[in-house]
């Protein structure tokens, strides 16, 4: 009997690992992959500036500005070209249209892609994706 019970657990446990069930949470695991994007989704160009901080060492790894056209979305940035050390923050800040705000990304797979958009009513925001 001791022997089937011990057969049993094993088993369960090694469905539980293989499912994903006893991995580490997404947001624990590293991931640099995240694009910073624009979009300009309103009646005329718009410039944008955009800086993007490293938190961990304080350093300034994209400072530029970038003009786009009505209907125009590009990305400008990666948070892989600064070769993250595992999971760290890094701040989006951004200008345009006389509005400015910030939005941070973690490099971690529960983070996506950074954007800044001009909404059709031509008033600016930022947001990222998250599981």
């Amino acid at each position: 009997m001791r022997d089937r019970l011990l057969k049993v657990f094993c088993t369960f446990a090694v469905i539980l690992l293989v499912t994903g069930c006893l991995s580490t949470p997404v947001s624990e695991q590293p991931d640099s992959d995240h694009p910073v994007s624009l979009e300009n989704h309103g009646n005329e160009s718009a410039t944008f500036d955009i800086t993007v901080v490293r938190n961990a060492t304080g350093e300034t790894v994209h400072n530029q500005s970038y003009v786009l056209d009505s209907g125009e979305n590009r990305e400008v940035y990666n948070t892989d070209r600064a070769s993250p050390n595992g999971i760290e923050t890094f701040e989006i800040h951004w200008a345009t249209r006389n509005e400015t705000g910030q939005v941070n990304v973690k490099t971690n797979q529960c983070y996506g892609s950074a954007h800044v958009m001009i909404g059709e009513d031509g008033t600016a925001s930022s947001t990222y994706g998250i599981c």
